[in-house]
């Protein structure tokens, strides 16, 4: 049965070739045209490619400080509010003052007599009116005394919250009336970032790590900003697996105008590991597997032709290839899934 088979196939594709016709006893053989089969083509050509790393990434300041008072009290007055740009030293918010600055007129008098009384015990030591004892006593007071009027004074200081440095307040947890004390909330009272060198952190895993290198370009987009393209370079490499995991952090500096930004954003980032200005790359869509090979189809003398690939990267829907096709050969772009080597091809604008 087999074998029938096969002769049956053998007869059909004969026919396929040719016919025979007897006409009045003479016998005339009659070629079959061919089908050909419609495609688009496009011309190959050479373009830029990147070989990247994609992953997420949250957006945190180069810089950021929990702000805390230094003194307890009760919060009387609050100059800034979220959003607002403060400078160095600039006054943020304070707490009452009454104890303190009584505290701090006692310790500053305490001083003051304590340099008097040394300079007496000076001159009646030099006298011999009192003991050198005596006298290291007199210096032991006033030392005690400086200490007691800096510890005051410091605390004076430390009922007003200020900047340490210039930039924006993004979060404020405080309301005139508060009880504050030094470490004494869960949340600080504000939060200072410089919104003007920010960084994104990106997790990327142990497989990956060993390729991410200082300095390493990045592409970075938001949904906020769909239209926009933030750049930016990897700044620091994790050296430990971030909360257990396999994951090592990355911070990638950005770079550019960050108008608009705001900290926490969610952002698609990738560190570009090699860049080509001249690849041979062709969409995904155009590649076909058989199980043996990967391979494209080029037309060549109105012939459909298979050329083996050898996949290098994936970016997106392109594919960076190696194969036997050069600028200038005619890629099968549609109706590719309908050929096959060597088949004739109508070719569509």
């Amino acid at each position: 049965m087999k074998s029938l088979k096969m002769w049956i196939s053998t007869i059909l594709i004969a026919a396929s070739l040719m016919v025979v016709v007897n006409c009045g006893g003479e016998t005339e053989v009659k070629e079959i045209v061919e089908t050909k089969v419609p495609v688009a083509v496009d011309t190959v050509r050479y373009q830029p490619f990147q070989i990247d790393f994609h992953s997420i990434g949250r957006v945190v300041s180069e810089n950021q400080v929990n702000l805390l008072f230094q003194s307890a009290g009760q919060v009387d007055s609050i100059w800034a509010n979220i959003g607002d740009y403060v400078v160095k030293d600039q006054r943020l918010a304070s707490i009452e003052t009454d104890v303190y600055a009584t505290m701090y007129a006692q310790a500053k008098s305490m001083y003051e007599k304590s340099k008097r009384d040394l300079e007496s015990s000076k001159a009646l030591f030099n006298s011999n009116v009192i003991s050198s004892d005596q006298f290291e006593m007199a210096r032991i007071g006033l030392d005690n005394a400086r200490a007691g009027y800096t510890q005051a004074k410091n605390s004076m200081d430390n009922t007003i919250l200020r900047a340490p440095f210039s930039g924006w307040i993004v979060a404020k947890n405080l309301n005139i009336g508060d009880l504050v004390a030094p470490g004494g909330a869960m949340l600080p009272p504000m939060v200072l970032a410089d919104m003007n060198h920010l960084k994104i952190i990106v997790p990327i895993p142990e497989a990956r790590i060993g390729q991410i290198r200082n300095g390493q370009f990045a592409q970075i987009q938001f949904k906020t900003f769909p239209d926009r393209v933030f750049e930016g370079a990897v700044l620091r490499i994790g050296m430990a697996p971030k909360n257990m995991s396999n994951n090592y952090d990355v911070e990638v500096r950005m770079s550019g105008n960050m108008r608009g930004m705001k900290l926490g954003l969610v952002g698609d980032v990738r560190i570009v590991q090699e860049y080509f200005e001249e690849a041979l790359v062709v969409p995904l869509n155009l590649i076909q597997d058989d199980g043996d090979n990967k391979f494209i189809y080029v037309e060549e003398e109105g012939r459909a032709v298979q050329k083996v690939i050898k996949i290098r990267a994936l970016s997106g829907s392109q594919v960076f290839i190696e194969a036997a096709v050069v600028p200038g050969d005619v890629l099968i772009v549609k109706g590719h899934n309908d050929v096959k080597d060597g088949v004739l091809l109508d070719i569509v604008e």
